[in-house]
């Protein structure tokens, strides 16, 4: 039932001037229907007269990220009432939360006794008028590496102007929630008297320990330049507003060996804040920020300078903005499949939907060269919460793991690994598994655990969207099984049962002689029978593409030839080789906004 405490989009239309739809009789009332959206069900309340005409929609998005699920509601459900249309345009950057509305709409129109189908109707759109303007530098994309770029173009005085696709800034700089940084004045203020451990904690160092992470795929010009430009970066962050602190305790236990890999992790205190308190700087040093207008073509003059940036307006129409220089920052390109290795067809995008490669699309329309194309990012604990999309369930089953006696397993109900390894061992080992899978076996201790942190990080807004997971089926098999029979939640999953009996009953013998055997892992206790089990899927995920643009150490784009593409500058996810096949924890968000950093100096100093 949808009550007054969920936030609800509520429109009642007046009924003149409305799309004519050939629509049935019905009971007149409200009916309600459901859809899965991006992180969470999304509900509708939809009320119809006796001839079928939708005179109300309410829609409950509380679930979804409030700047895109949240936008779609209140653009979707007046347009609806409109239109009498389940066919309207959703939101920009919300395409799982706006798809997710129409359904639910279409699952009460079907409650009340009505034909889904005559109300997929199309829309006749209204285009915009065209718009010309000019600027120093214009920026595309407004994550973490666009707003690093625009601030930084504004410091130095040059008329920004920055263009993002979706309602909102942060893209999926949101999902991160810090940036390594070595040698930078917090770091050096928190370890001074710890001078051994401040030894450790070098530019030279962290450099070697990335080639070596990365096997060697990076280019080691961008690697040394970030490394060299992340101390001062930190100090600029937290300068504008986007504040930072160094945490006293290593979030993946598996890293517990190198303590360059989490002390130099300096995380947000708050993430939404940071981005607020950088777009109101940008602000006063007179940058423009243009919500929803989507670039899509670059214009070059006879010497191949770039002149313009082509977008897309929120009202349809055609924006022209003539510039001396482009910064493409639009992040990767992990949300469309067709620009993928065929492998990743198995794995869950676990991303921001806006990531389909528009700016790497845009520069190698005139010439622009790619590297690492068939590189992405791999990460463990993914969950299906839709066909191939799924939620970073990392944290929730990390931390169930440091405080209880969870175990993984494969589909033979065997263990396969340390179950506190780190983030990269534990893909390798998942991905070696028969299907790809892996499963996460809890006790009702653990599952306490589980439940707890995932609330935490706001993974999910209940626990009650946890439950909801049992309902979820992908291949045959749940998302999550709960039974009080080990043997039947694992037949609901498809794991051999006598395997994971067998397992269960060995990993207990081994914590009750007081160690791991099998694969050392560090002793939180066992599993205990008795109670409710349950077991969630593991499956392999991925966000973050690692190939892209060809650039330099100036992040200035290169073409095929090795030459620059005159006034072409990149950052983030759109720029290839800065990671090789790898990237170490955080060094992804603390790429996007360094070379964000050094793209915008560039810029600057080209365009003067």
């Amino acid at each position: 039932m949808i009550t007054k405490s969920f936030r609800m989009t509520a429109v009642a239309a007046l009924l003149c001037g409305v799309s004519a739809v050939a629509v049935a009789a019905v009971a007149a009332g409200t009916y309600e229907g459901a859809a899965q959206g991006k992180l969470s069900t999304v509900k509708a309340a939809v009320t119809l007269n006796q001839d079928g005409r939708i005179t109300d929609v309410k829609l409950d998005v509380s679930g979804e990220t409030p700047e895109l699920g949240g936008a779609a509601a209140k653009k979707m459900a007046p347009a609806i009432v409109e239109h009498q249309s389940t066919a309207v345009d959703g939101m920009s950057g919300a395409t799982v939360s706006s798809e997710a509305i129409r359904k639910a709409v279409a699952a009460a129109i079907e409650k009340a006794g009505a034909d889904p189908k005559k109300y997929d109707v199309k829309v006749a759109k209204t285009v915009g008028a065209d718009e010309n303007l000019t600027a120093d530098i214009v920026v595309v994309g407004a994550g973490a590496s666009g707003t690093a770029a625009a601030v930084t173009a504004a410091e130095a005085g040059a008329k920004v102007i920055v263009l993002e696709k979706g309602p909102a800034v942060g893209g999926a700089g949101k999902l991160a929630s810090g940036l390594f940084a070595v040698e930078s004045s917090m770091q050096k203020a928190k370890y001074k008297n710890n001078p051994e451990l401040l030894s450790q904690l070098t530019k030279d160092q962290l450099f070697k320990q990335l080639m070596d992470y990365n096997h060697y795929l990076s280019s080691a010009s961008i690697t040394r330049r970030v490394i060299d430009e992340s101390s001062s970066t930190v100090d600029w962050m937290n300068k504008h507003g986007a504040k930072l602190e160094l945490i006293d305790w290593n979030p993946q236990q598996g890293q517990n060996p190198y303590p360059i890999r989490w002390r130099i992790y300096h995380r947000y205190v708050d993430n939404a804040g940071a981005f607020k308190n950088m777009y109101d700087a940008f602000g006063k040093l007179g940058g423009k920020l243009l919500l929803q207008t989507r670039a899509y073509d670059l214009t070059q003059d006879k010497d191949g300078n770039v002149t313009a940036v082509i977008a897309e307006k929120a009202d349809g129409g055609k924006l022209t903005i003539k510039t001396s220089a482009v910064i493409l920052a639009s992040g990767g390109y992990g949300a469309d499949q067709s620009l993928l290795p065929p492998k990743m067809k198995s794995f869950l995008f676990y991303g921001v939907d806006g990531e389909t490669g528009d700016g790497l699309k845009m520069g190698e329309a005139i010439g622009a060269a790619t590297i690492n194309m068939d590189l992405v990012k791999q990460y463990p604990q993914g969950v299906e919460t839709r066909p191939h999309h799924g939620l970073a369930a990392t944290a929730s089953s990390t931390d169930t793991m440091k405080k209880s006696g969870a175990i993984y397993v494969n589909r033979d109900g065997k263990r396969f690994v340390d179950e506190n390894a780190g983030l990269g061992v534990l893909t390798d080992k998942t991905i070696e598994q028969p299907g790809s899978i892996a499963y996460i076996v809890m006790d009702d201790a653990a599952w306490k655990q589980y439940v707890a942190k995932s609330l935490e990080d706001k993974l999910v807004p209940s626990a009650e969207s946890l439950n909801e997971w049992t309902k979820i089926v992908n291949n045959g098999h749940p998302v999550m099984a709960v039974s009080k029979s080990l043997e039947d939640a694992a037949k609901q999953m498809g794991i051999d049962p006598k395997g994971l009996e067998a397992t269960v009953k060995h990993w207990n013998d081994m914590v009750k002689a007081g160690s791991d055997k099998d694969f050392s892992r560090r002793l939180t206790g066992g599993l205990a029978e008795g109670g409710t089990w349950r077991i969630v899927e593991q499956k392999v995920r991925y966000q973050t593409t690692l190939g892209g643009l060809k650039a330099d150490g100036a992040m200035r784009i290169l073409k095929k030839d090795g030459s620059a593409i005159p006034g072409l500058y990149g950052a983030g996810c759109v720029v290839g080789g800065a990671n090789g096949a790898d990237s170490m924890t955080a060094m992804m968000n603390s790429w996007a906004i360094v070379s964000g950093v050094v793209a915008a100096e560039s810029a600057a100093s080209y365009a003067k």
